[in-house]
């Protein structure tokens, strides 16, 4: 067990202390992680709901408070432990020891019904008792209880020794200590944790009689609904209606609060008047409540929130067997970044053999999500990649408004990606209590194992226990480099499963989320199909911009579609080097963005594509901003005879070229050059313009290049003039 005795000083870290090394992903506090800190929002777990607010009632009832019930489910499951011996503590075997008079009540049963969901083969009954400390702390305005994770559940129950009201201060002072407790601790562990709730007349009918107090329930302090120290300013105040202080429980000698409190003669308590001194002491205190667990259990370093953390990271092999979807979530952590300051999140990947991809995967924004003191963003991302090369690890590349970017690496290591082992849940389903799972294996690698979790009833007891059950796999067809694998359970309804090869596993996937049909997989013909080599990606999302309309940000052309896609106004867009989809159906292109328009939150394009709902297509005064990758800058070309004199104005008084001209949709360089046959000059303006003449006129003076900035008409790649502007020869 987890202790010190009051001759060796129990040593606690400051919070900003375990925050200075940030812990590596995947972990095995994972999912500890998740219910701790994503309370409300996209991906919460909902976990808090419970004691959030804090004046929550289990099921609504009045005269219960369900924070005062989970802070007292931990000490009711850790106090019957021996410090000395090493046995006992935070194990969970209240779940075995609900129903003995030292628990006396419905708070234990109700709180442990609360938990059971939660419970899995990545997260112990123990280590969600611990969650729910934390949780009910800090929803009530308490501080914030480093947990950690590791504990172990027990399979029976334990020793009984839960301190009761009538113990007395010596019976009192023996027990904390047989926990590890000396007398300050016992008596500073007593005010916290009687910060919140009360005692119910049900239970302790001589102490609280029927219908003397509200919903026949007697408070300990007057904020009930509130973690702070009015337990003791009440108690020096002598204006206390704690009736383990006042009442009847002082005639029957049951004033447990009071004798504990006196045990140091009021020294402790003097202390606990400073609210400051008594939330570190309740941190303390609660902290090492729940870390006080049997011997040979090892705790994890305290849990902290990620920076960033992937979501259901997952390979799929696709038909042909050429090409593997990679998808996933990415949430970031935006605690000290604030709102909307994230403009892009892209995945920088290297493939099987290390070498980084030149293009990265682009994401795209999902949501927001936050706990009691840190907020959240998540971004999806899915794509396809050659299963030659496949992908082994990648950082995460946040580019910040307005422009500064980072780079996370997971600690140096990168976010690691194994293709050796890969789940098909295209392939997998779950009927009539038959689960099938189908795994892609690439070649070389051994057979793979299903392992299947599952929960089962135990009589007597709120919460089921788990077991595992191993079943080999059989081969199926080979497509592409892999071998298909696939396996079938039947019997209770499958919790959790995963797929095991070696060192190699693709885990903890949800049974409840699987089709009720397996479909199938298309291996390659047998005559491969010749295709040409593959482009690069046509165009590349830039980031979520500014754009107020007036001038646009994108001001050459545009046009509006109710059944505008991303690839409908690439499409439109092809000749230029921008391009940008606005308001749903709105797309814009140019060659430049406006100055003024500057990298915003990528939650701001927050508009589904009118023809697409899948894509985003910005939003108000918001460009989904997107650089065509095949776009080739254009040029003043050369020609024959001719010398470029650069970008011209118009004459003062008229044409600055006066001869003849033509017109034409098509327009080039070379056909005005042609049309115009040897004239001292041509000029080509307004992208569809030819002008030709033996002298420029008065006033056509150069201007900057940047003036002609119109494509030929027929020639995407040259430039013929623009407004009052001409290209002149």
């Amino acid at each position: 067990m987890i202790w010190r005795t009051s001759t060796l000083p129990w040593v606690l870290l400051t919070w900003s202390q375990y925050t200075a090394a940030q812990q590596t992903w995947p972990s095995v506090t994972d999912e500890l992680e998740d219910i701790l800190f994503l309370t409300s929002g996209y991906r919460s777990r909902h976990f808090a709901d419970g004691v959030t607010p804090c004046s929550a009632s289990p099921g609504g009832v009045a005269g219960r408070n369900a924070a005062a019930e989970w802070i007292r489910t931990a000490f009711h499951d850790m106090a019957p432990g021996n410090a000395f011996q090493g046995v006992g503590g935070l194990d969970a075997s209240l779940m075995f020891e609900a129903d003995r008079g030292e628990n006396i009540g419905s708070a234990f049963t109700t709180t442990l019904t609360t938990y059971a969901p939660f419970l899995s083969s990545r997260l112990s009954m123990a280590d969600i008792i611990s969650a729910g400390v934390y949780s009910a702390t800090r929803s009530c305005g308490g501080p914030v209880i480093p947990v950690r994770g590791g504990r172990v559940d027990a399979t029976a129950p334990g020793a009984s020794g839960v301190p009761l009201p009538n113990d007395g201060t010596a019976v009192f002072t023996s027990r904390f200590n047989r926990m590890g407790y000396n007398r300050s601790e016992m008596i500073a562990f007593v005010a916290c944790g009687h910060s919140l709730g009360g005692v119910h007349s049900s239970d302790f009918p001589d102490i609280v009689p029927a219908g003397t107090a509200p919903n026949d329930y007697a408070t300990l302090d007057s904020t009930v609904a509130v973690f702070d120290n009015k337990i003791v300013t009440e108690y020096f105040a002598g204006t206390s209606k704690n009736p383990l202080i006042v009442g009847p429980s002082v005639k029957l000698k049951k004033n447990a609060d009071t004798m504990v409190y006196t045990a140091d003669g009021n020294a402790t308590m003097k202390t606990l008047t400073n609210a400051a001194t008594f939330s570190a002491r309740c941190r303390d205190m609660f902290q090492k409540m729940i870390e006080t667990v049997p011997a040979g259990v090892t705790l994890t370093d305290p849990v902290k929130p990620y920076e960033v953390k992937p979501y259901d990271v997952q390979l799929t092999l696709l038909d042909g067997g050429s090409q593997l979807a990679f998808t996933g979530e990415i949430r970031i952590r935006t605690t000290n970044r604030g709102t909307g300051s994230i403009g892009k999140v892209q995945l920088v990947y290297k493939n099987r053999t290390g070498a980084t991809a030149t293009t990265p995967i682009d994401t795209t924004y999902k949501g927001d999500a936050s706990g009691f003191d840190d907020t959240f963003s998540f971004y999806s991302f899915s794509t396809k990649l050659p299963s030659d090369s496949s992908i082994s690890s990648f950082n995460v590349l946040i580019t910040n408004t307005p422009g500064a970017s980072e780079t996370q690496s997971n600690g140096g290591n990168g976010f690691k990606v194994d293709d050796t082992v890969i789940y098909q849940a295209p392939q997998s389903c779950q009927a009539s209590g038959n689960l099938t799972v189908v795994a892609a294996v690439r070649s070389g690698t051994s057979s793979p194992t299903l392992r299947v979790v599952v929960k089962n009833p135990v009589a007597g007891v709120v919460v089921p226990s788990l077991s595992t059950t191993n079943i080999p796999m059989v081969t199926q067809s080979t497509v592409g480099a892999y071998q298909l694998y696939s396996a079938s359970y039947s019997g209770s309804q499958a919790a959790s499963f995963g797929v095991y090869s070696g060192s190699s596993s693709d885990n903890y996937k949800n049974a409840s989320s699987l089709p009720s049909a397996c479909s199938s997989l298309t291996a390659p013909s047998s005559t491969p199909i010749p295709t040409p080599t593959p482009s690069s990606a046509p165009f590349t999302f830039q980031g979520c911009y500014l754009d107020n309309g007036n001038p646009r940000a994108l001001d050459w052309v545009g046009q509006a579609d109710d059944g505008m896609t991303v690839e409908k106004c690439a499409t439109f867009c092809s000749s230029f080097q921008l391009f940008g989809l606005e308001y749903g159906r709105e797309c814009y292109c140019s060659n430049k963005l406006a100055s003024y328009s500057t990298l915003m939150g990528l939650s701001d394009c927050n508009m589904a594509c009118a023809g697409n709902s899948t894509q985003m297509c910005g939003s108000g005064s918001r460009l989904s901003l997107y650089k065509n990758n095949k776009y080739s800058p254009p040029v003043t070309p050369s020609i024959s005879g001719y010398n470029y004199l650069g970008c011209y104005s118009e004459a003062t008084n008229g044409r600055a070229l006066t001869d003849t001209a033509t017109t034409s949709d098509k327009m080039t360089v070379e056909t005005c050059a042609t049309f115009c046959g040897g004239s001292s000059y041509f000029g080509i303006e307004y992208s569809s313009e030819c002008y030709c003449g033996s002298a420029l006129q008065a006033g056509s003076t150069i201007q900057s290049s940047d003036d002609c900035n119109m494509v030929c008409g027929g020639n995407s790649t040259e430039f013929c003039g623009a407004g009052n502007r001409l290209n002149i020869y």
